[in-house]
């Protein structure tokens, strides 16, 4: 089977599947594992050209969503099997991944790892059942700020580790944040984009244009925002930076991310 992803986060995923042997094709951004950074591209996660995607006669492609919606309706006209999945709860994850295993006859190996998957996250829901639920709020964005709302899968692993997330609007994925909001909720925990302590930097992605990148920000920056300075966080220093795997990219990986800010949390 033939296989192309559109997404960096379903790419981590049929590699963990033991189906990486099967993909063809996956975008400028995905760059894990670091057997992907030798397979053809065929643009970037925002932009994937669909004349390219069809070029390499893909049995299956695994597409993200509404950012996908308009070459998903090409590749469909052009007769291409795609499976068009955009996770907004850690479970959801989970049911894509048995989905995969289903579409592409994928044997026990992806069936273990599934059921080790749910069985860490029990772990871990269990944990953190009894936590007093701390105020966070988890920062991303540089110039524009943005938080994840309920309709994220992001939202729902904070609260899976026990946290209280600022409350927004229920079909809302990701939502407009400012400063003055933050320090309106007075978080006893911030969580940002960045780069954790002992990470390498992360390269700059493909098309990134930005001076301030967020995925390099350092604790040192939202510590010293005079902004913040009577933040409860601020004050007792739980700041904590955090690369995109740990939960952004809602692959095998987000259960290891979540294992170490459960650890933060308690």
């Amino acid at each position: 089977m033939r296989i192309v992803s559109l997404v960096p986060s379903h790419t981590e995923i049929l590699f963990a599947l033991g189906l990486g042997d099967h993909v063809v094709g996956v975008t400028e951004h995905c760059d894990y594992p670091s057997a992907v950074l030798q397979i053809k591209k065929i643009g970037t996660f925002a932009c994937p050209e669909p004349a390219r995607i069809v070029s390499l006669r893909p049995d299956l492609v695994l597409a993200g969503g509404r950012m996908h919606s308009s070459c998903v309706a090409e590749l469909r006209r052009a007769g291409v099997q795609v499976f068009d999945f955009e996770p907004r709860t850690v479970s959801e994850v989970f049911e894509a991944m048995e989905k995969i295993m289903e579409l592409t006859k994928q044997g026990e190996s992806g069936r273990l790892l599934i059921f080790e998957l749910r069985d860490r996250l029990v772990r871990i829901k269990e944990k953190s059942k009894n936590l007093q639920r701390p105020r966070v709020i988890f920062i991303m964005g540089e110039n524009k700020l943005m938080t994840p709302g309920p309709a994220s899968c992001q939202y729902d692993a904070l609260c899976i580790l026990g946290a209280a997330p600022i409350p927004v609007a229920e079909n809302i994925s990701y939502v407009s944040i400012t400063w003055e909001e933050i320090i309106g909720y007075n978080p006893e925990i911030i969580l940002s984009c960045g780069s954790a302590p002992g990470e390498p930097i992360k390269k700059r992605c493909p098309g990134c244009n930005l001076i301030n990148r967020p995925c390099v920000r350092d604790v040192k920056s939202i510590l010293n925002n005079p902004l913040l300075k009577n933040v409860i966080a601020t004050q007792t220093g739980r700041v904590y930076t955090i690369p995109c795997h740990f939960l952004c990219r809602t692959g095998p990986r987000l259960i290891n991310g979540m294992e170490q800010l459960a650890q933060l949390f308690c």
